[in-house]
């Protein structure tokens, strides 16, 4: 391989490298910098500061929400786009190129779009029971995600070599059973790193109750993130803030750590 060849990856993975150090590792080196900072809650200064702010009052019911989104919103959110994905790529169809490209726009655009139908169904002048808010909040989680959810796991079935599929079903295999024996095993790692950044979300999860808070159904404290994002810039405790952000970061770092350690997920080839 030319020297040529060898500084096209090394390009291709600069925006990347960049955008990873300056809004990934510099404001996590930064952030365990400050917790160390004098608090509200610990005027002495010290690490200690990110297990007291566990303390706070709001920090139970707000890991319930979390603990319920992540029964509820991952799991149906993982079974609807794979259900979807696998539909669209074993469903035949003329043009094919054209017609895949106009099922998955719609999947594309979802985010924003479904963004303002729920800010219109959320006006005030319709009534909602905030007694079920968290069914809300997981139903526009999903809908505003789901989307680009499918897309990806769409193009990671269609890199599926095509041999494999016609050996299968060569072998007798139908659809499910393509589905369920050939298809999902074969793009393992991409569902569990659906599933890390969804866990990840349902933890941090910010902009759904703060969307609810603007029309009255949920506090301005909904959320882990909400009560981060308070001390930090309602009551100036940035360290009380950043060591709350770094308790919610921590379960997704391990999660991530072990998927990675646990699987093959960094291997070149994933179908060997």
């Amino acid at each position: 391989m030319t020297s040529k060849y060898r500084a096209v990856p090394m390009v291709m993975l600069a925006p990347y490298a960049a955008l990873m150090l300056f809004c990934g590792f510099i404001p996590l080196l930064v952030s365990i910098r400050e917790v160390a900072n004098p608090s509200w809650i610990n005027l002495e200064g010290s690490y200690t500061t990110l297990f007291r702010i566990l303390k706070d009052f709001r920090v139970v019911p707000d890991l319930k929400h979390a603990l319920f989104l992540l029964a509820v919103f991952v799991p149906f959110t993982m079974v609807a786009v794979l259900a979807v994905s696998l539909l669209l790529d074993s469903t035949p169809v003329r043009g094919n190129t054209l017609m895949r490209l106009i099922f998955i726009l719609p999947g594309i655009a979802s985010g924003g779009i479904s963004i303002m139908v729920w800010m219109f169904f959320l006006g005030r002048h319709i009534t909602w029971d905030g007694g079920n808010v968290q069914w809300l909040i997981a139903g526009i989680a999903f809908s505003s995600g789901a989307g680009s959810w499918i897309v990806i796991q769409y193009g990671s079935l269609r890199s599926i070599p095509h041999e494999v599929i016609e050996a299968a079903r060569v072998d007798g295999c139908n659809r499910l059973q393509l589905a369920l024996q050939i298809k999902i095993p074969m793009i393992a790692r991409y569902i569990g790193y659906m599933a890390i950044l969804l866990t990840a979300g349902a933890i941090q999860i910010y902009a759904e109750p703060a969307l609810l808070t603007g029309w009255g159904l949920t506090s301005n404290w909904w959320s882990l993130n909400q009560v981060a994002y308070s001390y930090a810039f309602q009551t100036a405790d940035f360290a009380g803030g950043t060591a709350l952000s770094l308790d919610m970061l921590l379960p997704s770092v391990i999660i991530g750590i072990i998927f990675v350690v646990r699987t093959d997920f960094l291997k070149r080839d994933s179908y060997q």
